[in-house]
């Protein structure tokens, strides 16, 4: 049977704890401690480390500057809004996000939940309504909101909008991002519905493909943009989309994976690189071996091979006395901690729980981290590049406390072997080694090195 090309190169005691990893509930952590909140479209945490949810439904009144009736009185009306909590449940300073403010001072604030629109009524104008469909972080850290039209990047210290653009494709999915932060979104409804890719600004449209024929909350593109997951539940499997390149087009005939699945939301591990995948509810009940209302983790190089098969899971905590422990939540959401130890997953119609998101912590992946670094020799180590991310050199520094045969490689997370900076005998001290990567795609790189029976391994991130 084939060996994963990842484990086994990495060789790291973090990658076999996933595998055996306990995520455990956190059930002191409440945002909000009422029931008020429900309908959780999205989860995402921003670059400080803050939790923003969006609910699918109005949850607040908002002031409008018309008078409808004239009685002299604004028209108020039920909306949309975010929330965002710090990582210890306390609400943030500009909680709850009812209305955006521009960062550029001029622009006219967005109302993300209410607003009015001169075309309707014939012409006389009228309400209308953004509901909420998805939210994600971006390369920086900020966060990108798809408001059922609408996409907005928002400034994750201070809350306001920096951009937005309304795709003409009607409800939109999540989106979904890539490392050089160009941001891909599509419809719900996916009948000859476009994927349009823009940049980090939300600018220059490209339709990258066409789908047809399912529904879709939520799809996932890898750190390069050169796959993409679909996953249109309502086929029970999920569609991989590749391209050689950033310069060529995808294949128009899919790889079909994970069968059996019926995902409405992606994510993709921050340390592990691991693709995790909603598998369903009992709306959309998936097929065996996958249990609803769990959250499943693929290496992504195993996907469609005969090694295709759950890394590690975790599971919502039914609120309800119910068969089987499974209420009527459907998984909407789910994103990680920077260090990947922490996950929030947020559910649609989860009713009998106290609020739609839940805290899960593995203290497995913090403490065999620890282990493998208090393990290390001293005298022996490899720093974190600099600059990162990077385009198109960095340097890479390390120091080895006797002199040997000295191995310095980069590989891609397929486990692809892409550079080969050292393999030399060297001297004991410190070392700088400058990486070119002119000639790679935007993505996340792994750089291992290897002497005298020490091995160790960090990340980088390409963003051309």
């Amino acid at each position: 049977m084939k060996i994963n090309k990842l484990i086994a190169i990495l060789g790291l005691l973090l990658i076999p704890a996933m595998a055996s990893a306990q995520w455990v509930h956190d059930d002191t952590w409440v945002a909000f401690g009422t029931d008020a909140i429900a309908e959780i479209h999205g989860v995402a945490v921003d670059g400080e480390g803050k939790v923003w949810m969006q609910p699918f439904g109005s949850t607040e009144t908002i002031i409008m500057n018309r008078d409808l009736g004239d009685d002299g009185i604004p028209d108020t009306l039920s909306t949309r809004a975010i929330y965002v909590y710090n990582a210890d449940g306390t609400p943030a300073s500009f909680s709850p996000l009812l209305v955006l403010e521009w960062a550029d001072g001029t622009t006219p604030n967005d109302t993300l939940g209410r607003f009015w629109d001169p075309s309707l009524n014939d012409g006389a104008g009228g309400y209308d309504t953004r509901s909420g469909r998805g939210i994600e972080t971006d390369h920086e850290g900020n966060i990108i909101i798809s408001q059922w039209n609408t996409v907005f990047k928002v400034n994750h210290v201070t809350g306001q909008a920096m951009a937005k653009v309304a795709p003409d494709i009607g409800s939109l999915t999540e989106a979904t991002v890539d490392a050089a932060g160009n941001v891909y979104v599509s419809a719900v409804v996916a009948t000859d519905a476009p994927i349009v890719k823009y940049d980090s600004n939300l600018e220059n449209p490209e339709t990258v493909l066409t789908m047809t024929g399912s529904f879709s909350r939520d799809f996932q593109v890898s750190a390069d943009g050169n796959t993409i997951w679909w996953a249109g539940y309502t086929n029970g499997v999920v569609l991989k989309y590749t391209r050689p390149d950033e310069f060529s087009g995808f294949n128009a005939t899919p790889d079909t994976v994970l069968r059996g699945i019926r995902s409405e939301s992606f994510d993709v591990h921050p340390t592990t690189g691991y693709l995790w995948v909603g598998s369903g509810s009992l709306n959309d009940v998936p097929s065996e071996p996958y249990n609803p209302q769990t959250w499943y983790a693929f290496d992504p190089a195993d996907l469609g091979t005969e090694n295709e098969a759950p890394l590690d899971s975790i599971r919502w905590v039914a609120g309800a006395d119910v068969a089987a422990g499974f209420d009527n939540a459907r998984p909407r959401g789910m994103d990680f901690s920077a260090d990947g130890s922490v996950a929030y997953v947020a559910v649609f119609s989860g009713a009998e729980t106290v609020v739609d998101v839940q805290k899960f912590s593995n203290p497995n992946l913090i403490s065999n981290e620890e282990e493998r670094l208090s393990g290390t020799p001293e005298g022996f180590r490899l720093d974190q590049n600099y600059p990162n991310p990077f385009n198109p050199t960095t340097n890479i520094a390390f120091e080895i406390n006797e002199p040997g045969q000295v191995s310095l490689k980069v590989y891609d997370l397929t486990g692809r072997e892409v550079a080969s900076l050292v393999n030399s005998r060297m001297s004991a001290g410190e070392h700088t080694v400058t990486f070119d990567a002119s000639n790679l795609s935007s993505g996340v790189y792994v750089y291992i090195l290897q002497t005298n029976n020490v091995r160790l391994t960090n990340r980088m991130t390409l963003i051309k």
